[in-house]
């Protein structure tokens, strides 16, 4: 009986063990994904009132809102310039002006400015976790009192980081390139807990 109690003892040792090895290949596997990898990419709003105030709105595509820490900046320029159009050069342009988070359920970011009245190209960066660019044309009626014109534009930004106009980001996906390496060194310290366990049975044997 008691031969049989210590081979149940060390089977579940070794159960044990192994289980211990299998959460750790897990942890190793699944714990270093990147935020945006693991919530599968992005979707970021532009919106307008119509009146000059510009907000975005940044969602996870899961549908979680994005409301870690990220730096967003704002840029804008009168959406003539690139015509030539007089009194719309770098001096009229508004550039990396920081949004600030509401921490609400459609992770809102707000910009405390107000666009002139006119069309403007609007360009949003987003840091980590997202990594990502976004851009509408925004018309502002500011206080013409011309008719007014709602904007909303999304743009889908992938879990890999690459930005809405192609130009791929890396911090997204250099994670996800480890995972080989987290695999293999999962699989090598559950092997290695299992060649301690033989080791182990094979000094009992020998005592006895």
């Amino acid at each position: 009986m008691r031969v049989l109690a210590m081979g149940v003892g060390r089977g579940r040792s070794v159960g044990r063990r192994l289980l211990a090895g299998v959460v750790l290949g897990a942890v190793l596997v699944f714990g270093w994904a990147s935020p945006a990898g693991a919530h599968g990419g992005a979707s970021v709003t532009i919106h307008s009132d119509g009146r000059g105030s510009v907000w975005i709105t940044a969602q996870w595509q899961d549908g979680h809102p994005i409301n870690e820490p990220m730096v967003v900046t704002l840029s804008a320029g009168p959406a003539g310039a690139s015509a030539g159009v007089p009194g719309s050069g770098p001096a009229s342009a508004i550039v990396g002006e920081r949004l600030t988070q509401t921490g609400d359920e459609r992770g809102t970011q707000t910009w405390s400015g107000v666009l002139p009245a006119g069309t403007w190209r609007v360009a949003i960066d987003l840091g980590a976790p997202v990594e990502g660019h976004c851009q509408a044309l925004v018309p502002s009626a500011g206080s013409t009192g011309a008719s007014v014109q709602a904007v909303e534009v999304a743009c889908l930004i992938p879990a890999t980081g690459a930005t809405a106009d192609g130009q791929g980001g890396e911090a997204g996906s250099s994670a996800g390139s480890l995972a080989p390496l987290w695999v293999t060194l999962s699989v090598l310290g559950i092997a290695g807990l299992i060649g301690a366990e033989v080791v182990r049975r094979r000094r009992g044997r020998t005592k006895t």
